[in-house]
């Protein structure tokens, strides 16, 4: 069934961090809603080794850059090209936004991936 979730039915938990995650296994994509309570913030940081596209599905806020800062609201899309700094800030009614990447690669411990795809 191609219907993952419906984004306006999200339970109210957990208020902070990932609020749903793509679980289905034999994907390319990765796709996590995250929540930001109201004023609560991602500290600015250098992303992973692939593109992120955010779209902001309630609230507002700022999305911290290299180039400073751009504000949010919901209904926005923007591309987070790899390896480049992002940081998030809820504004006063919080932040919910969807991220849509390539999947990465498992983790490696001692030169031997725990995963084909993680």
């Amino acid at each position: 069934m191609p219907l993952l979730t419906n984004t306006s039915e999200l339970p109210d938990e957990p208020r902070r961090g990932a609020a749903w995650s793509i679980a289905e296994p034999d994907r390319e994509l990765d796709s996590n809603v995250i929540r930001l309570p109201a004023g609560e913030s991602i500290p600015a940081h250098v992303g992973a080794e692939v593109d992120t596209l955010i779209h902001v599905v309630r609230g507002d806020g700022v999305l911290l850059t290299e180039g400073g800062e751009e504000p949010l609201r919901t209904g926005d899309i923007a591309l987070l090209p790899r390896r480049t700094v992002r940081g998030f800030q809820a504004g006063g009614e919080g932040l919910e936004y969807l991220t849509v990447h390539r999947r990465r690669k498992a983790l490696q411990i001692g030169g031997r991936a725990t995963g084909t795809d993680g």
